[in-house]
């Protein structure tokens, strides 16, 4: 079952930090390097010399940015920079942000902590594959910190709001927390505290799958950690700190969820022809060109998203020197054919992302596992113009373009026990690391 709590969390003291967008930040794996310095110069106390410290020529297995992260943790505490909440509390989480001009939405969802469950057990329920070098070092970082610094943020199902609505009403009056931060989102936190509004909304979570949205690697991290905290301590209590994780849970079946598609860049391609990857192409995409001139690649990209809202796939692609975009509209039964030639399952093979990855990446340019799991190779963005400016820059060789994988198919992947590629999905707005820290240690 998916057994929530309370916890006593670590906040940032208001009296001592005015002004939180100054030290929160986005997720460790969505910060560019000209980010991770930027936010080390923001705040002494920013999150990011916690999540993503900069290594340093005379590094050490003693002295590194994980050990850092663990040092500057505890002075946090000792100078009350993080102060402990004296009681448990689930958070009640607002967020209000623009997704179009003159636009704005609301999400709405709750950070606690959830009992660590295994996959197996069919209550957590993952969609993408993860890369073994960053749960490493996640793990490491955890060993360090003895913390979940960030929330994974994941999904559950409640058409009637009912969970929602509990937590809204059992709430405190006032928000713990409340401001904008640098892209122009309000953030609001509200503790929940009251007993009897815990027990309900435990008991109404109790029986609902938990479908992981972002933060796999740091769910399987914590499960590792778990693990080996397991064969230190022997008889542990049920309720050790370590069985647990912080976690965002949102309602899928609200309306203030967005996913956002995830470009392809690939650059160390060799000796690769696009004239023969567009021939060879043929035999499973209707292809179209477009100018490149500015009418020529706005029309292009019409035309891919249309395929979004029609629920086709459609895959765009250009490369360095390229004299034309190009659309690429699936033959649906020719690839369905293939991909059920292949093994894979029924739900996969109409994915966009796996007919991307399987049948063009794989299939069609011969792409090796070794070679799509090297970030040295392959680098994604969510915004189409600027993974079109770097390939046009010289960064890449060549660009694949992509629609978002739907919501209703990553509940149908995780549903049945499936994993997507890497970087399948982008739920946005990410959850920011600063405004709840759940320590591992004991009270």
């Amino acid at each position: 079952m998916a057994e929530i709590a309370p916890f006593c969390g670590l906040r940032y003291a208001a009296e001592k930090v005015e002004n939180l967008a100054a030290v929160v930040i986005p997720p460790y794996d969505v910060i560019s390097p000209v980010e991770q310095e930027l936010f080390h110069h923001l705040s002494p106390y920013n999150m990011v010399h916690l999540e993503l410290g900069i290594p340093a020529a005379d590094d050490t297995e003693a002295n590194n940015p994980h050990t850092r992260a663990a040092k500057y943790l505890q002075e946090w505490q000792l100078k009350g920079i993080l102060a402990r909440e004296e009681q448990p509390a689930i958070y009640y989480y607002e967020l209000d942000y623009p997704f179009a001009p003159g636009l704005r939405q609301t999400r709405y969802g709750f950070i606690c902590t959830l009992r660590l469950e295994d996959f197996s057990s069919g209550f957590v329920r993952p969609h993408e594959k993860t890369f073994q070098s960053v749960k490493d070092e996640r793990l490491g970082l955890m060993l360090a910190c003895q913390a979940n610094l960030s929330p994974v943020f994941a999904l559950y199902s409640d058409p009637a709001m009912v969970v929602d609505h509990t937590l809204k009403t059992g709430r405190e009056a006032a928000p713990v927390i409340s401001f904008v931060d640098r892209e122009g989102m309000k953030h609001r936190l509200w503790r929940v505290v009251n007993p009897e509004t815990i027990r309900q909304v435990k008991t109404l979570m109790g029986d609902k799958p938990i479908y992981i949205a972002d933060g796999h690697h740091r769910y399987e991290t914590a499960l590792n950690y778990r693990s080996i905290q397991r064969r230190l301590l022997g008889n542990a209590p049920e309720d050790a700190p370590f069985e647990y994780i912080m976690m965002y849970l949102s309602n899928l079946d609200q309306g203030g969820l967005m996913i956002l598609p995830t470009h392809r860049l690939l650059r160390h391609m060799g000796s690769w022809e696009p004239q023969a990857f567009l021939r060879d192409a043929s035999a499973y995409f209707d292809i179209a060109d477009y100018e490149t001139t500015v009418q020529g690649q706005s029309r292009w990209r019409e035309e891919l998203e249309k395929g979004q809202s029609a629920q086709e796939t459609l895959i765009g692609c250009y490369w360095r020197h390229g004299d034309a975009f190009y659309l690429l509209k699936a033959r649906r039964e020719v690839i369905l054919s293939y991909l059920a030639d292949r093994g894979l399952h029924e739900i996969l093979r109409s994915l966009d992302v796996v007919i991307l990855d399987q049948l063009l990446l794989r299939r069609l340019l011969g792409l090796s596992d070794a070679f799509l799991a090297s970030e040295r190779n392959i680098h994604f963005k969510q915004d189409l113009a600027e993974a079109v400016t770097a390939v046009q820059a010289g960064s890449y060789e060549a660009g694949f373009f992509i629609n978002a994988t739907r919501i209703k198919q990553v509940q149908e992947v995780a549903s049945a026990g499936l994993i997507m590629p890497h970087k399948a999905t982008y739920f946005y707005p990410k959850v920011w690391s600063g405004l709840v820290v759940h320590s591992l240690t004991a009270d």
